[in-house]
């Protein structure tokens, strides 16, 4: 399989409704508002001089309808992939932190401050999310390699392969500058060195659009 690279361009899907809300999607789903729609336009544009060779995307709406916005100008047919989805938060699936807070006390600051330890309830742990993207690009890169591809996933799940790439754990989220929607980041991934990254969240072609600041360390909601 030898060292030529893949080239990933891992991108987060558009602004949801329930983002705006401040709900948790987890792996249910709310459909894209006009700025996601306007995001995931911009994201297409920013890439439409690569040389793409897969389109990769977690099989949730959201994503999946980001991912066929950039396929659009490709010729390209989006990959459904359900170990890109987003880590499922379970009975925390569509509440904001009010309720959360009321339900589950002291269960925000616990995966805000050390997710790796924290189980959420009836859901996935963020290590068992990590371990099925991880599974993904083992099983999936090799047929890519010396080529581009672009991956469409979500906000946690984009930063425990983020945090993978800088050579840390999930022990180590979350990143401070957080992952925006239809942000990019690039990385490569070869068998020898797995995945490594080369630029962490690029949101410069979002200017004309804007972006809601979200998951970041001390506001870790709205996956």
């Amino acid at each position: 399989m030898g060292g030529t690279p893949v080239r990933i361009l891992l991108a987060r899907h558009g602004e949801t409704v329930y983002n705006v809300e401040g709900r948790w999607q987890g792996q249910a789903d709310s459909p894209l508002t006009e700025r996601g729609r306007a995001q995931a336009a911009e994201l297409a544009r920013a890439l439409a001089d690569e040389q793409l060779a897969a389109i990769y995307s977690s099989d949730l709406g959201r994503a999946s309808n980001t991912a066929a916005t950039v396929a659009q100008l490709h010729n390209l047919q989006v990959r459904p992939e359900a170990r890109l989805r987003e880590i499922n938060v379970g009975a925390w699936t569509g509440k904001n932190r009010d309720e959360i807070d009321a339900d589950y006390p002291g269960g925000r600051k616990a995966w805000a401050t050390r997710p790796s330890a924290y189980q959420l309830p009836d859901g996935e742990s963020i290590r068992a999310a990590q371990t099925r993207a991880l599974e993904f690009f083992e099983q999936r890169m090799p047929a890519h390699l010396g080529e581009t591809i672009v991956l469409i996933s979500h906000g946690a799940l984009c930063q425990a392969i983020l945090v993978n790439a800088m050579g840390g754990t999930v022990d180590d989220l979350w990143l401070e500058q957080g992952v925006d929607n239809c942000q990019i980041s690039r990385l490569e991934w070869t068998a020898e060195r797995g995945l490594e990254l080369i630029q962490l969240v690029d949101v410069r072609h979002l200017e004309n659009v804007g972006s809601l600041r979200v998951w970041r360390t001390t506001e870790p909601d709205r996956a």
